[in-house]
């Protein structure tokens, strides 16, 4: 995404939940690799409307411990590019099951 910065915040002792409990929901409209097991392909495009396309934490089946933004961001770059680069180019599924 042409980052000029990358800074790292490691993680300081184990995670604990019970501390502090997220806020940031998630799950909803997974994403997945099998449409029996998911609603989105890797590109956030539903499989069963191919031009339903759904971004955010609800593609996650969980959270994984700490604030998804970043990750939510570069999943919407990687979505919007393939909707630009392939999708509008030829409409349909982008991953065939």
């Amino acid at each position: 995404m042409g980052a000029r910065e990358v800074l790292k915040k490691p993680r300081k002792g184990p995670y604990d939940i019970t501390e502090y409990q997220t806020t940031h929901l998630c799950g909803g409209a997974i994403m997945g690799t099998d449409p029996k097991t998911s609603a989105m392909n890797r590109y956030c495009q539903s499989w069963d409307v191919p031009n339903l396309f759904v971004t955010g934490a609800s593609n996650f089946p969980q959270n994984a411990g700490y604030n998804p933004t970043g990750t939510l961001g570069a999943l919407a770059f990687w979505t919007s590019k393939a909707i630009r680069e392939n999708y509008l180019k030829n409409p349909g599924p982008l991953v065939h099951a």
